[in-house]
């Protein structure tokens, strides 16, 4: 425009279409100040108050009013049955693993929209059941909140502005929401996943308006890189695990917080890690030190769909140590046999053989020699009971120290 008057330049940048002549400069300027945010000094800044904010979501200000927060996990381990487990317990005003919904929703739980692409109304309907059936920490009048809290609704034909404006359009005519949980992001982001460009129109440009006019909270779920192997894997610090989602950083750079499911190489124990603002929820572990992270486990109870706390000997068994080198021989004690089977009462011969090999590292065959040798000393009593080989603890057992923890296991091993 051959000047440099800083509103003609914002005319020739921002509105290439408008024919600079026909603009009138005053006209640009009041249109680009009705949309400009309040402007205040520091101090006018106010600190939020807490157990009396409404603008809390989730404690301690882990996720608020206006913010989004991802939750990273890999494909087919149970994300959409976390997210709806995790919708329950906020509908109801309820904290999950330690995840704890502000207080001004203690008892009339959130309001909850779930958008989501992948399932059919059965699969929803069947998933709906199983995690309520999980979930017997609930009362009756919980549950029912959470049910009547929680809108649900498939879009499977939107991406990209497209899917804004759907989004637009539930907000405004099924609200007021306090929660919107869009599974997966994938699904609607209508473009290059890698690309910085495509992902930061779709999360600073299409949702985070949507989520600042309509002062809720967003959740996405996301699907996280192929895992690593090796070195590669064992070289990752803590500040690392932020980026565990596939894709653009732009998938985490604009969220608030995060959430991650993480692989531990079992089928059924994975670690939920809190990788961005992961303080803020409080964690503690079992010494009571600070945490960002703690195992949960598939429920694998019939007709239940949901996410468990992992039991102690689960834990026990992540936390071991890894395999010595060869050629440095191990020594296994029959203690070691009578706290698995105080851990785990029920399991037959087969079934402790096998506990015992995991947590010793030994094998199947020395586990059962390590049970006959705990009933030889008298700390195990045995049984034959439905053609399976039952064990118990003795007194003797109890006083030899089968009832410590099971984590001593692992804290005591011999090589």
């Amino acid at each position: 425009m051959g000047t440099d008057n800083p509103i003609d330049l914002l005319v020739s940048e921002y509105l290439p279409a408008v024919e600079a002549s026909a603009v009138e400069t005053g006209a640009v300027e009041a249109q680009v100040a009705s949309t400009l945010p309040e402007v205040r000094t520091l101090a006018e800044l106010k600190t939020p108050v807490y157990g009396n904010d409404p603008n809390e979501l989730i404690k301690h200000r882990f996720l608020y009013r206006g913010g989004i927060a991802l939750l990273c996990g890999p494909t087919g381990i149970g994300k959409s049955s976390f997210l709806l487990q995790f919708a329950i317990h906020l509908a109801a005003g309820q904290a999950l693993f330690g995840i704890e919904p502000g207080d001004t929703f203690n008892v009339c739980g959130m309001k909850v929209l779930l958008i989501q692409a992948e399932n059919d109304e059965g699969d929803l309907a069947e998933m709906r059941d199983g995690v309520i059936k999980g979930c017997e920490e609930l009362t009756d009048e919980q549950r029912e909140q959470a049910l009547a809290n929680i809108k649900v609704v498939t879009v499977c034909d939107k991406t990209g502005d497209a899917f804004g404006m759907t989004l637009a359009v539930l907000l405004k005519r099924h609200g007021p929401f306090d929660l919107v949980m869009v599974d997966p992001a994938f699904a609607y982001l209508g473009g290059d996943s890698n690309s910085q460009k495509d992902v930061s129109h779709f999360m600073r440009e299409i949702l985070n308006p949507l989520v600042q006019k309509h002062r809720i909270g967003l959740l996405l779920a996301h699907h996280t890189n192929k895992p690593l192997r090796g070195k590669e894997k064992e070289g990752w610090a803590a500040g690392d695990y932020a980026y565990l989602g596939a894709g653009s950083a732009e998938w985490i750079n604009p969220a608030r917080a995060a959430l991650a499911i993480r692989s531990l190489g079992s089928e059924d124990v994975f670690e939920l890690r809190a990788v961005k603002r992961g303080r803020r929820l409080r964690w503690t572990d079992a010494e009571g030190q600070p945490t960002n992270a703690r195992l949960i486990a598939h429920d694998k109870r019939p007709g239940v769909i949901c996410w468990r706390e992992a039991t102690e000997l689960e834990c026990a068994l992540v936390a071991a140590k890894p395999a010595p080198k060869a050629g440095r021989p191990k020594l296994y004690q029959a203690v070691d046999a009578v706290r698995i089977v105080k851990a785990n009462p029920g399991e037959s011969e087969n079934g402790y053989s096998k506990l015992l090999s995991l947590a010793l590292g030994c094998s199947p065959s020395q586990g059962k020699g390590l049970l006959g040798e705990a009933v030889d000393a008298g700390w195990l009593a045995t049984r034959l009971e439905g053609g399976c080989r039952r064990y118990s603890v003795t007194d003797a057992g109890e006083a030899c120290g089968g009832g410590v923890s099971i984590t001593e296991i692992m804290a005591k091993r011999v090589y």
